[in-house]
């Protein structure tokens, strides 16, 4: 594999960083029932991944991290867009949890939007 295949685009981080982000928005769910083997697995898997993510990022070039930062931008937006939806669905159907139990949700919505939206995207 030469090592082009090996260096990352600018989604690929988004998507790692939106991964751990979301992984991250479960702590307190798990935090508040006292389940602390989930709490450290999630926390080693969010840090695992910021990790590969810095590496990713120290390797790319100039025009990579350009397009990270509006990788990035695009994931709050799709972000936002998944916890507004996940509101309004819970408003609408009128389920009551609290915000620690359906946070994790929306944010998993917003990341599934914004790879498929990069995925969907014609290449440039």
């Amino acid at each position: 594999m030469s090592r082009q295949g090996l260096l990352a685009s600018g989604e690929r981080i988004s998507v790692l960083l939106g991964l751990a982000l979301t992984m991250l928005m479960a702590v307190p769910g798990y935090y508040i029932v006292r389940d602390n083997e989930r709490l450290v697995l999630i926390c080693g898997g969010a840090a695992a991944l910021v990790v590969v993510s810095a590496i990713l990022w120290q390797r790319a070039s100039n025009s990579v991290r350009a397009d990270v930062l509006r990788s990035l931008k695009r994931l709050l937006l799709w972000l936002a867009a998944g916890i507004t939806a996940t509101a309004l669905w819970h408003l609408l159907t009128g389920q009551e949890q609290f915000w620690y139990q359906w946070l994790p949700r929306a944010m998993v919505l917003g990341l599934l939007l914004h790879v498929v939206y990069g995925w969907w995207r014609p290449a440039r």
